[in-house]
């Protein structure tokens, strides 16, 4: 009862639930996420939710089939709906070469994120308790994490787009294991947990039972409520982090991010790693590929100070100094640069250069035609212009006589006094005439050559079009 009593409290002082929600509980068969299925089938009524078990074979155990009839067996009997998912994990880990511990983690959250998503549950109940947070807290500071990781589980967070709630985060193993033998449970138990393989298991069962008999019996206890403390000294630096990112953001989109550099560089370091993995997070949708070293990697860059340098982040994420800016670029894998590529420019459709850019042509006569102050359009003469026209990268020694100007200019030089950054060059469109003469350095110069005038009757228009805001 006492169990009971006490989640239903830590239930409603942190909102874990609400009326109507739905809520997934992920259950093995072990004793934690058994006294979680029996204590939500005791209170789901009182809360107003609704409540499914999901339980993923992993097949590592010759018992692990056993142990997912039993769990099947037991949400038959609590009269819940009952999800199941087998898969033959050692071959997944030869053929991807993948760490057991990896490769489990990932198939089992895929397996619950399709099932919530399919079937509309609001939350995943997973029954991490005390002892898992101890384990997690030890096991992130010898990683080398940093505060974040040092918080170690939250009670609720929200994982790559699925609500997700710990609810027995604030109980030990011992009061678990006492609420199922006082109620008769019966659960599995994991031959695995006692095998000192994997990192987690020699903290389990070597480093917490040394620390426990030697320095201070409630260590774990005692973790586990620092882990709280700094979870919320991360939280308040995140939304100080947040607010700086903000008065920082010169632009945002899906690709690119640009940050205003001398202003960045006034902030506290912490900010400063912060806005960082913020910038990166907002493009990669997550960090769990970014660690130290590539911070401290992007601070040496800094250092450099020098326009067009940058480095390579995992998930094809770039980051350079442009100018007054730091930008972080999304690079897609069919992004048009370096290679000379060249594309008929269609009058009949949009034509699509790049992950950035596209294209539209149309030919109008002079009567008709309404000049626009806008460098993303352009237009020429017709009858001036050796058709078809193409498009193409910029390639070395390009130049041509800008609108306006008597003598010719490269079009490097053009780029770089209109302080295009480096990254962005080789991804501007250069449209030429089947000649191969540059007729517009797409957004910045149209050719002096093929200009309007009084004798013009018919005009073509070239207006640039930006993919993604």
């Amino acid at each position: 009862m006492q169990l009971k009593k006490s989640l239903k409290k830590i239930i409603k002082q942190n909102d874990l639930v609400a009326a109507g929600n739905k809520v997934l509980l992920a259950v093995s068969g072990g004793p934690d996420s058994l006294a979680m299925l029996e204590l939500f089938c005791q209170i789901s009524s009182e809360f107003a939710i609704e409540i499914a078990v999901a339980h993923f074979d992993h097949q590592f155990r010759e018992e692990s089939a056993a142990e997912a009839e039993f769990v099947k067996n037991k949400a038959a009997q609590l009269g819940v709906e009952f999800y199941l998912k087998t898969v033959d994990l050692p071959a997944l880990i030869k053929q991807n070469n993948l760490s057991a511990e990896t490769a489990a983690r990932e198939a089992r959250f895929k397996f619950f994120r399709k099932l919530m998503i399919e079937k509309q549950f609001d939350l995943l109940a997973l029954a991490h308790h005390q002892d898992d947070q101890a384990e997690t807290v030890l096991l992130n500071l010898f990683r080398g994490s940093g505060l974040q990781g040092l918080g170690g589980i939250d009670l609720k967070l929200n994982f790559k787009g699925i609500e997700i709630i710990h609810p027995l985060l604030y109980f030990s193993k011992e009061e678990i294991l006492n609420y199922c033998r006082t109620n008769n449970l019966q659960p599995c138990f994991d031959s695995s947990n006692q095998e000192s393989i994997y990192s987690r298991n020699i903290i389990r069962n070597q480093i917490l039972p040394l620390v426990e008999k030697k320095l201070n019996p409630q260590v774990k206890e005692v973790i586990a409520r620092n882990a709280e403390i700094l979870t919320a000294e991360d939280n308040f630096l995140n939304k100080l982090a947040l607010t700086s990112y903000q008065q920082l953001m010169l632009s945002e989109s899906k690709l690119e991010i640009a940050l205003d550099l001398t202003d960045f560089k006034k902030q506290e370091q912490v900010l400063q790693r912060r806005v960082l993995r913020l910038a990166y997070q907002k493009l990669n949708n997550n960090l769990e590929d970014l660690y130290l070293e590539h911070i401290l990697e992007i601070e040496k860059l800094l250092l450099s100070e020098q326009t067009g340098r940058g480095i390579d982040l995992p998930g094809r994420i770039r980051v350079e100094i442009s100018y007054d800016r730091l930008v972080f670029i999304k690079v897609a894998q069919n992004l048009v640069s370096n290679n000379l590529t060249y594309q008929k420019l269609s009058l009949a459709k949009i034509v699509n250069w790049n992950q950035n850019f596209s294209l539209q042509a149309a030919i109008v006569s002079s009567e008709d035609f309404e000049i626009t102050n806008t460098k993303l359009q352009a237009a020429f003469d017709l009858n001036k212009l050796e058709l078809p026209l193409f498009i193409r990268s910029r390639k070395s020694g390009d130049r041509l006589q800008p609108l306006g100007m008597k003598g010719e200019k490269k079009v490097k030089d053009i780029l770089i006094d209109a302080k295009v950054p480096l990254y962005k060059r080789d991804q501007l469109p250069i449209i030429v005439d089947s000649a191969d003469n540059i007729i517009w350095v797409a957004g910045y110069k149209m050719a002096n050559n093929y200009k309007i005038t009084k004798a013009t009757t018919k005009i073509l228009v070239l207006n640039l079009i930006f993919n993604q805001k």
